[in-house]
């Protein structure tokens, strides 16, 4: 499970690789993670995958407070 972030003409798009319908948008990359964190707890049924996904959002998260 990866998490991608990619740059849109107005802001940001966060998706989880592999899981088609699981995108989420916003101005800044950091809002763009937390709307695809928020969009996980809806699409993943097993309790297990959520936790993988939150994590890996997470790590981008740490990634992006380092960057600043």
């Amino acid at each position: 499970m990866k998490v991608e972030l990619g740059k849109e003409k107005d802001g940001y798009h966060a998706k989880i690789s592999g899981r088609k319908h699981l995108v989420a948008f916003g101005f800044t990359k950091r809002e763009a993670l937390e709307e695809l964190m928020g969009a996980a707890t809806e699409e993943f049924s097993k309790e297990s995958d959520y936790r993988e996904a939150e994590k890996k959002i997470r790590e981008q998260l740490k990634k992006l407070d380092g960057d600043d």
